[in-house]
Order: structure tokens, then C-alpha cells, then sequence
């Protein structure tokens, strides 16, 4: 668990930069894009200098896929059909063109876990006292949630063999200020209980 918060910190202090190589997945390529249905371009199939995650889904499928593999400077275009569930009617099901500019690839690089790490990201000087601190704060949170389940688990337990009598008067004065309820909801939408009855047919119980 410490590690996979470490992990998580490392995620959140990541930097993309710029390669010369071909995308893979993984890699953010920044692209101009413009769809076209029957040579038109449709409404909201255009965009500039986007940040694709290939491998993300982020775009409808078939996409990211023909992505990977093109590099800085390429210009392309995509043969895609529209998923049958997609929400705009008139493109479900629908084959398209993307013409697509890749204008750059980046590839996310993490930080080195190192003591300077520790430093950027917390108060410690020390990556062991960063992952100490780490350690402790998740022990303290699965003492608390072993401690609200055992509770849980009593109260439940207890709820299971306990048969509860309620007396007349709380059912009463429950039903009276769920009428009264009823009635201030009615009054805001200019009615009262009587008319409400009226409409209905029916009548308050005694």
C-alpha cells in the first residue's frame, strides 16, 4: 500500500515532454483533427493541438489505435465507423474520414524516488521519512475503518434479535407531521387538504 501511494505521487508529479519517435501507447500526441461524414464535416469533430492519451479511450474506438505510430509532422486520415450507442442520431453507426495533423509526441516521465523527490512533494528531507509518514497515516486510517466495521457489525448483530414496540402516541405524532408536511407542500402550490380531498375523493382518517 505505501508503495502504491508512492506510485500515486509519482503520477501526480509526472512531466510530459517531447520525442522525436513514433507514439505508442501511453504517450500524449498533441493533434489538429476535423471529421467528415460524406465529404461534410460534422458539428463537434474538430479540434486543435488536442491532448490525445493513446490508449486512454478518450476518443471513439479505432481511433487512438491508428494514432499509435505516426510521429511529429505527419498528416493522415482515419477511416472510422461511429459505435451503434453513440449519442448524437445522426452519426451512430456512421462511417467517417478524420484528416489528422500530428503536431507533437510526449511521453510522460516520472520522477526519480529519491530523497529529492521527498523533499518537492512533502515537509521530509528523507524519502524514508516520507514513506514512514505514509505508513502511519494508511495504518491510522485501517485502524479507524476495522474499528467503524466492528461497530457496525455490533449494532447490526444487535438490530437482528431486538423486537422494538413503538407506542401509540409517536406513531401518532408522526403521522401528524407528515399531514402537516403534505399540507404546507400543497398550500406553497396554492391548494390546502381540503381541496386536495375534494379533487381525490378521499378523505383524512380519523
Amino acid at each position: 500500500d505505501v508503495n502504491a501511494e508512492l506510485e500515486r505521487m509519482r503520477e501526480r508529479n509526472s512531466r510530459l515532454t517531447n520525442v522525436e519517435r513514433a507514439a505508442k501507447n501511453g504517450d500524449t500526441a498533441l493533434i489538429d483533427f476535423e471529421g467528415f461524414k460524406d465529404g461534410v464535416a460534422f458539428e463537434g469533430g474538430k479540434g486543435e493541438n488536442f491532448p490525445l492519451n493513446l490508449g486512454s479511450g478518450q476518443f471513439i474506438p479505432g481511433f487512438e489505435e491508428q494514432v499509435v505510430g505516426h510521429k511529429a509532422g505527419d498528416e493522415f486520415e482515419l477511416n472510422i465507423t461511429f459505435p451503434e450507442d453513440y449519442h448524437a442520431e445522426d452519426l451512430k453507426g456512421q462511417p467517417v474520414v478524420f484528416k489528422v495533423k500530428v503536431n507533437a509526441v510526449q511521453e510522460k516521465e516520472l520522477p526519480a524516488l529519491d530523497d529529492e523527490f521527498a523533499k518537492d512533494v512533502s515537509e521530509f528531507d528523507t524519502l524514508d521519512e516520507l514513506k514512514a509518514d505514509i505508513r502511519a497515516r494508511l495504518m491510522e486510517r485501517a485502524e479507524a475503518k476495522c474499528e467503524e466495521d466492528y461497530e457496525n457489525g455490533l449494532v447490526s448483530a444487535v438490530l437482528e434479535n431486538t423486537v422494538i414496540d413503538l407506542p401509540q402516541c409517536m406513531i401518532d405524532t408522526r403521522i401528524d407531521e407528515m399531514v402537516q408536511d403534505f399540507d404546507y407542500r400543497l398550500r406553497s402550490q396554492g391548494l390546502d387538504l381540503n381541496t386536495y380531498f375534494q379533487y381525490t375523493g378521499e378523505t383524512l382518517p380519523a
